[in-house]
């Protein structure tokens, strides 16, 4: 179930270039979280019916990790159970 469960918690995940400068990696990710916190932006984005529930980097990169660490033999059970699309 986790598994299949993952892409809900990382729906709409941001990335950066992997060269980037990690001191510029950490503004944009503190930048996007405040964003996100923001009282106008959050008004703004109930009033168009967006559902707000950031995850920061962070939890992003250990909910890849945990991806790449699924076993083979229970993405094939998910992919046999309809899991994957063509």
């Amino acid at each position: 179930m986790e598994y299949a469960e993952l892409p809900f918690f990382m729906a709409l995940p941001f990335a950066a270039p992997p060269d980037i400068p990690a001191e510029r990696a950490k503004a944009l990710q503190s930048a996007f979280m405040a964003m996100c916190r923001d009282k106008a932006f959050v008004d703004e984005a109930e009033k168009l019916g967006i559902d707000m529930s950031p995850i920061d980097g962070a939890t992003i990169l250990t909910l890849l990790a945990r991806t790449a660490a699924t076993p083979k033999d229970v993405i094939a059970r998910y992919n046999a159970i309809g899991g994957e699309r063509k």
